[in-house]
């Protein structure tokens, strides 16, 4: 009898020890695919001084699903001659520089910056934009910039003005400010040297164009 009882416990005892490890481990790898998936929520926390807090972030929904590493054919006249800048020909026996694909890397972001809206005794924070955004690129850029935009799509450099606004919930006492940063799609585009689109690469460079897609908001308690 006593043999039975020490068997069972030991079984209650190494069930109890499975189920707590499993439960440990699938709190653990839902957090951690939460965190990898929440791309908006980088650099939210960014820029604060001692003692504040962010309450409330704002957003809209930005997709974020791309295509990945798409392979362009771009026309031979739109490539040039790194050396004399001019239009090349398939004839001529020059090295030439050639957008191959181009691949979205994710979401990227400006600095937060004021919003002109904060309290000292509780209530609401609006603040409306009517202002000028523009994409942007960086990096080393060897083709055309009609090239680069001709396979994503977009004016690398377009600059236009938009207008956002927001008005958060009312908040309880204290001290509130409203701030916001700009949203941009950041895509990589590789760029290679060669005397023909499929021979032997000399040189490799990326340029990475960004477009602009929103103003995002948070208030910091402060």
């Amino acid at each position: 009898m006593m043999k039975n009882f020490s068997k069972l416990l030991a079984f209650v005892c190494a069930f109890t020890m499975i189920i707590t490890i499993f439960s440990f481990n699938t709190d653990i790898s839902y957090a951690s695919e939460l965190n990898n998936n929440d791309e908006l929520n980088e650099g939210v926390y960014d820029g604060l001084a001692e003692g504040e807090e962010v309450v409330d972030v704002y957003t809209e929904y930005v997709p974020v699903e791309e295509a990945k590493n798409v392979e362009v054919t771009q026309p031979f006249q739109f490539e040039t001659d790194e050396t004399t800048g001019g239009i090349v020909t398939p004839q001529e026996r020059v090295k030439r520089w050639y957008a191959v694909s181009s691949t979205y890397v994710g979401h990227s972001y400006s600095s937060w910056y004021y919003a002109g809206a904060s309290t000292i005794s509780s209530g609401v924070l609006t603040a409306s934009h009517s202002s000028s955004v523009s994409n942007k690129y960086s990096g080393s850029l060897k083709v055309s910039k009609k090239t680069i935009e001709g396979m994503l799509g977009f004016d690398t450099t377009k600059t236009w003005t938009e207008t956002v606004g927001y008005s958060s919930p009312s908040y309880p006492n204290g001290r509130y400010r409203l701030e916001y940063r700009h949203v941009y799609k950041k895509y990589k585009v590789k760029q290679i040297q060669s005397y023909d689109r499929r021979g032997k690469v000399y040189a490799t460079k990326y340029v990475y164009p960004q477009k602009w897609v929103e103003r995002m908001y948070r208030v910091v308690k402060f």
